[in-house]
């Protein structure tokens, strides 16, 4: 029962709460991202709506160039008429018509004026006046620009509440631009203003607040906008980089455009919760249908693995009552699941087990009877000794030393090959062996086998495993001088190359032909078969060879092999083993 409880309990702590909580998680991570994404395509909206709403400033600005560019007003504006007949003619001719058609070009324009500097040249009302007229405050900004450029001026109003019109203007010079003839003011309707709202608000759902030199020029709730959640609004909005700034908690979203031209930034405000309304009210319904979706697959969870853990606790108490007196088998269902599979699994092991009870008694009889054939088969290996002794004594005997010399060299081959001890000896052993073999192949082949063993540092000390050099030396006698005509010659040198012992074996054969040389270095190095190494005149003994070098020494040991056809082979073995000096030579 404590197991039913303790899986009851794992799948509330390892399935639900982090199913419950990993979903909390992503509903809260894609709010974020839908956040985000829509306070991006605003922002992206209101930076469009700018760049419209400045166009319309330029297209206002560009008023200037019509009068600048008209040299009758020019004239009329440096005082070359001098009759009053002649003033009312070309004004009436040339210049009203200018003032109708800039007028007209745009609905925003509520008023155009001139303030002339000469008091010579006649005014008009409404239209052509003296420079006195004006405000001050447009001239002393004037002062402060290049002649090629103007100023916006907002009106001032005591009332937030209450949309500003803005005015425009630029100084008019002679054609020299050294002297100023007028200032023109261009005076707009609320229109400007409000067509660039409307393209930004085209929901006709948010809050327009615009700042300019750090007060509140207007606001479209009046002045009851300073409450802690809009400065702090502000003044997130004005720390991004991104121009918009929204708050989590208050569900609050803030846009920001700033005006060049007009020195003033617009922030326009609006309640992000009628956007996800629609989104919550889904993710709502969809986590109350997971959730009873969850209960109710816990439900069957929980009745499934109660049934499966009753049988499993079964089987349990039975295999504990289990010893080596007491092997019953278990009763097996027959829904043949996961469970019954077991179940028949162990009822195989107890017979297994009762099956090598069984034959544990005939294994101690069979004992002294394998006994008595291993000392047997050691009684076989020491006759041939014997007997190859006997042999080499009447050779001596007989003053035949060919004869002698071959049958000890053949007593030490046999000695080291039958040698049923360890399976790794000595290096100097080795090399040993490898020498008697040469010899033996010596006395066959007479002089068309040469051979030189150089030991070219100290190696008492070094172990290797048996057998890792005769392969490679056969390999010389059957594939390098076996195949040649000419006197061959085997060279092995022993040295020592910082923490790696070199071992060379190198033979003056015909070599190895590049496409086999390929396929044998790929075999080495585990990058092809080596099932495909083999043929009818080779096997896997290089293979074994180098597998063998590597799993007894490790580090970066390995079997290398360099052959040119008609040139010889080289084998080289470069055994990673500890430091030692000394040095040593054998000619044979």
């Amino acid at each position: 029962m404590r197991i039913v409880q303790k899986m009851a309990l794992g799948y509330l702590l390892l399935v639900l709460l982090p199913i419950i909580v990993f979903g909390g998680y992503l509903y809260n991570q894609f709010y974020m991202d839908v956040m985000s994404e829509y306070s991006e395509g605003k922002q992206k909206l209101v930076v469009q709506a700018g760049d419209g709403f400045r166009s319309s400033l330029k297209q206002v600005e560009s008023i200037h160039a019509l009068f600048m560019n008209n040299q009758q007003l020019i004239d009329y504006l440096n005082g070359n008429y001098s009759s009053e007949l002649q003033h009312v003619y070309n004004y009436l001719k040339d210049i009203r018509p200018l003032f109708i058609y800039a007028q007209s070009r745009d609905n925003g324009i509520s008023s155009l004026k001139l303030y002339k500097t000469l008091p010579k040249v006649h005014s008009v009302d409404g239209e052509l006046e003296d420079l006195e007229r004006i405000n001050e405050e447009p001239l002393a900004l004037l002062e402060g620009v290049k002649v090629d450029e103007g100023v916006w001026l907002r009106s001032a109003s005591s009332d937030i509440a209450e949309l500003p019109s803005l005015s425009y203007y630029q100084r008019i010079y002679n054609n020299s631009y050294t002297k100023p003839l007028a200032v023109l003011e261009i005076k707009t309707n609320e229109s400007l203003i409000s067509n660039f709202f409307k393209a930004v608000d085209v929901n006709h759902n948010m809050q327009v607040r615009i700042m300019q030199g750090g007060e509140t020029a207007y606001s479209s709730e009046g002045a009851g906008q300073d409450d802690e959640l809009t400065a702090s609004l502000l003044a997130m909005a004005d720390e991004s980089d991104q121009g918009y700034a929204y708050s989590s908690k208050q569900r609050a979203l803030v846009n920001s455009l700033t005006i060049p031209e007009l020195s003033t930034t617009f922030y326009f405000f609006s309640q992000m919760d009628e956007v996800f309304v629609d989104i919550r009210t889904k993710t709502l319904v969809l986590a109350l249908i997971l959730l009873v979706s969850l209960a109710v697959l816990t439900g069957i969870y929980y009745a499934t693995a109660s049934s499966i853990v009753r049988r499993i606790l079964g089987l349990a108490k039975h295999m504990r009552r289990g010893d080596e007196s007491n092997l019953t088998f278990y009763k097996v269902g027959k829904s043949n699941d996961e469970i019954d599979l077991l179940t028949r699994s162990y009822n195989s092991l107890v017979q297994r087990i009762d099956e090598l009870l069984n034959t544990v008694h005939k294994a101690e009889l069979m004992k002294k009877e394998a006994d008595y054939l291993v000392l047997q088969a050691q009684i076989k290996p020491h006759f041939l000794y014997n007997t190859l002794e006997s042999i080499r004594m009447l050779a001596e005997i007989n003053n035949d030393q060919e004869v002698v010399d071959a049958t000890y060299t053949f007593g030490r081959l046999l000695r080291y090959t039958l040698n049923s001890g360890d399976n790794e000896t000595r290096l100097q052993h080795e090399i040993d062996n490898v020498k008697h073999y040469l010899d033996m192949h010596k006395l066959r082949m007479l002089d068309r086998l040469s051979f030189s063993i150089q030991v070219l540092t100290e190696i008492d000390d070094i172990r290797c495993p048996r057998f890792i050099l005769q392969p490679l030396v056969e390999n010389c006698i059957q594939h390098g001088i076996g195949q040649s005509r000419k006197r061959g010659e085997i060279d092995i040198v022993v040295r020592r190359e910082g923490a790696e012992l070199q071992i060379v074996i190198a033979d003056n054969g015909p070599g190895i032909p590049a496409e086999r040389l390929e396929l044998i270095r790929g075999v080495l190095s585990n990058e092809r078969d080596r099932e495909e190494l083999q043929n009818e005149n080779s096997g896997h003994g290089l293979y074994n060879v180098s597998e063998r070098i590597r799993a007894f020494y490790g580090g970066h040991t390995r079997l290398l092999i360099e052959s040119c056809e008609g040139e010889g082979t080289k084998y080289i073995l470069r055994l990673t083993v500890s430091p030692l000096g000394g040095s040593a030579a054998r000619e044979g």
